[in-house]
């Protein structure tokens, strides 16, 4: 995988510790923990830096096997830019067309520096902003694969989360895809605060996480794409564990125990012809 080539990768450096990527809850009641702007830390930089192959080895497999040959990509919450431009850089997703969407404007600017940095044609990348809680600014049917990464747990109400995917249901073609990414509930330490129990007890700006069956029953109307039994053996086999199958109830299990949950549907109906 290429690095981001200079001028743009100090550029982004430059924003970043100016606070892109760094607020990621936008409709808090108050500025506080997450619903505030922090000082980026070193460490924090590094893992923005990072993030274009956290994707390519993390969410970009699980599309490019359920999900290829997407010709219009739309990411949801793409913050900074790194999932939007691992599925620009991967050739079985095979885009024309990939949109980043997020509510944070320095966010966006530091993606768009991003694309740039890794030579992406402005015309079939490109990011577009939008109001927290507003309908998303497209058309309906207008993308054939929308991906949601890191996103819903920090969205402070359950019914903006269902709204938030309606929509993204709304925005998918019939027979397109949605795929979800958020926190596993189901254990001690919540994944992004460190909270003991903090998907529990909430806190104003702090994240929170759907339980498994709430998740799933928000794309209920959808076919669920069983992408576990996958999942697992990829996660042994980047372990370098290869070769293992593994049985779908066990695989079932492993992942409902995983800290991540990620859900792939598909809309119903008939494709749309291009």
């Amino acid at each position: 995988m290429p690095e981001m080539a200079e001028p743009y990768a100090s550029e982004f450096c430059r924003l970043v510790r100016l606070g892109a990527g760094a607020r990621d809850i936008h409709s808090a009641r108050a500025e506080v923990g997450f619903a505030q702007r922090s000082t980026p830390s070193n460490a924090f930089l590094l893992r923005e830096l990072s993030r274009v192959e956290t994707h390519r080895t993390g969410t970009c497999p699980i599309l490019e096997a359920f999900a290829p040959r997407s010709r219009r990509i739309l990411d949801v919450g793409c913050s900074t830019g790194g999932s939007t431009v691992a599925m620009a850089l991967s050739p079985v997703l095979a885009h024309e067309v990939v949109v980043g969407f997020d509510p944070d404007a320095l966010s966006l600017r530091a993606a768009q520096v991003r694309a740039k940095g890794y030579g992406l044609d402005p015309r079939r990348v490109t990011f577009v902003s939008g109001r927290p809680g507003a309908a998303l600014p497209f058309d309906g049917n207008a993308f054939d694969l929308v991906v949601c990464v890191s996103v819903l747990e920090f969205l402070p109400t359950v019914d903006e989360r269902r709204k938030l995917i309606d929509e993204m249901k709304r925005v998918v073609r019939p027979g397109g895809h949605v795929f979800l990414s958020t926190p596993n509930p189901l254990r001690l330490r919540d994944v992004h605060a460190r909270r003991w129990l903090g998907d529990l007890f909430r806190r104003e700006g702090f994240p929170w996480a759907n339980p498994p069956w709430e998740l799933r029953a928000m794309v209920a109307d959808c076919e669920r794409l069983p992408i576990d039994t996958w999942f697992v053996s990829h996660a042994l086999d980047r372990a370098g564990l290869p070769g293992r199958v593994v049985p779908r109830p066990l695989a079932r299990i492993i992942a409902f125990a995983h800290a991540w949950q990620k859900v792939l549907v598909r809309k119903p109906g008939r494709p749309i012809a291009a």
